[in-house]
């Protein structure tokens, strides 16, 4: 009799840490991004397209307008102060989907990506400067590996890096910086891993890039280090994701969007969380969900204090929406 008022009193705290634990586990989403929604995008909606930005210009060039066709070479200047767009001459290339871009002393570079993801013969290795001056291409020194599609890229204090592609048999680890004074690529430290649809973000001297898939949607993330050359981990992302996209904004890295993969095409589901991480403490923070619903294979541009996410795809339609988002 005892034994079983003692299971009686016992119930209710038992109840109450049960509910306390979960709660702990499904961390409130903080609100501290301000989203706005701009003019739509007035050329073809498109996914995985390419994008780059020149004083206060942000270019939109590439992708594609069906679910694995309808590949696009043309090129719209996004005037950021007015909200308007202009259409400019289309790139010289062939056109694809997954090309990488840098932009150094007020020129972009452009190149690599693909046509098709799982045959080499249509992978690129071109590589192509632009100036907006006078609306220009010129072809550049070409990558110097295998061709590549499906690469981080980014562009720390006057040069350009790429890494994690993959070569139409392998996914590679090899890192390369591309110096557009010399228009020479250099082989650096290898990455220790490397995934399908990564995503990441730059700040200061490092590129952070992981996530995506291989097996499982990963949530491990690492850094580089551009002046020792050095890569490290550092805390893992709070949702694992593939297709999903990163950029940097006053200080902090963002992740978001992208897709739960499950191992078909269109499986699992998509997504339209935002997560945020701070260089300081070295953690991330789940803020609330991207306004414009869950997609994957966006396009994304930063200026110092606003960032910007357009286009992309649902698994009905490709989007020509544009959004921007302040922190607060």
């Amino acid at each position: 009799m005892n034994k079983t008022r003692r299971f009686h009193s016992f119930l209710p705290l038992f109840l109450l840490m049960t509910l306390v634990t979960l709660v702990a586990c499904n961390e409130p989403e903080e609100d501290k991004l301000i989203w706005q929604r701009l003019g739509d995008f007035p050329g073809t909606a498109r996914a995985s397209a390419t994008t780059f930005v020149i004083g206060d210009k942000a270019y939109v060039l590439l992708g594609r307008s069906g679910p694995r066709a309808g590949f696009l070479k043309d090129v719209w200047a996004y005037d950021i102060p007015t909200d308007t767009w202009t259409r400019m001459a289309d790139f010289p290339g062939k056109p694809r989907v997954k090309a990488v871009a840098g932009v150094i002393d007020g020129k972009a570079y452009v190149g690599l990506g693909a046509i098709a993801a799982y045959q080499d013969s249509s992978l690129y290795r071109d590589w192509w400067q632009y100036n907006p001056t006078d609306d220009t291409w010129t072809q550049m020194a070409d990558f110097p590996d295998k061709a590549r599609n499906d690469l981080f890229c980014a562009t720390v204090k006057g040069r350009i890096y790429t890494t994690m592609g993959y070569d139409g048999g392998s996914r590679c680890r090899e890192t390369y910086c591309y110096d557009p004074l010399t228009n020479t690529w250099s082989m650096l430290a290898k990455a220790p891993e490397t995934y399908s649809g990564k995503a990441g973000f730059s700040l200061g001297d490092d590129f952070y890039v992981g996530t995506g898939f291989r097996g499982n949607n990963l949530v491990r993330m690492f850094k580089y280090n551009t002046v020792n050359d050095r890569w490290s981990r550092i805390e893992n992302i709070p949702h694992g994701r593939t297709l999903g996209c990163g950029l940097s904004v006053a200080g902090k890295g963002y992740v978001l969007l992208g897709r739960f993969w499950s191992g078909a095409l269109n499986g699992g589901r998509l997504l339209n969380d935002v997560a945020e991480y701070d260089p300081i403490t070295k953690g991330w923070t789940q803020l609330k969900p991207f306004p414009g619903g869950a997609r994957q294979n966006v396009a994304v541009f930063a200026t110092e204090n606003l960032g910007f996410v357009l286009m992309g795809e649902d698994d009905n339609e490709r989007k020509a929406d544009v959004w921007s988002f302040r922190p607060q």
